[in-house]
């Protein structure tokens, strides 16, 4: 059986980003379409995006590959009908430095029939206020 979807846009991301933070693939596919489309801010640079149920359990394999830890912190939540408007920060610590450090960082997140489509991320709020405006 699976979990119950939440009720609004806002709190779809919200569990998507909880369970992002734990790392829960199987979390994660039961918030995500099937095709989900997942474009991390370091897809602008390698233009490689994920895709799919498959694409999830590699993006965070990659992250852990690359860091410590990776946490994403909410700041502000905004709905804007077919997606969401999420300013957050990304807090990292690096595997061979061991160094912290906290970013900024803006996602742009689709959503169709109460599921996440779309996961596009920007380096900075401003991007991302911009990139969702203009959507």
């Amino acid at each position: 059986m699976t979990a119950p979807r939440p009720a609004t846009n806002v709190a779809l991301v919200e569990a998507a980003v909880d369970a992002y933070n734990r790392r829960d693939v199987p979390r994660l596919c039961e918030l995500m379409t099937e095709e989900v489309d997942l474009q991390p801010p370091v897809s602008w640079l390698t233009g490689h995006a994920y895709r799919g149920h498959l694409g999830i359990a590699e993006w965070l394999r990659d992250l852990d590959e690359s860091f410590v830890s990776a946490q994403i912190v909410p700041l502000e939540l905004t709905d804007l009908g077919d997606r969401v408007l999420a300013i957050t920060r990304f807090d990292v610590e690096g595997h061979e430095s061991r160094v912290s450090f906290g970013s900024e960082l803006g996602l742009v997140i689709g959503v169709d029939g109460g599921r996440i489509a779309s996961w596009v991320g920007f380096t900075s709020h401003a991007e991302a206020t911009e990139a969702a405006a203009s959507a």
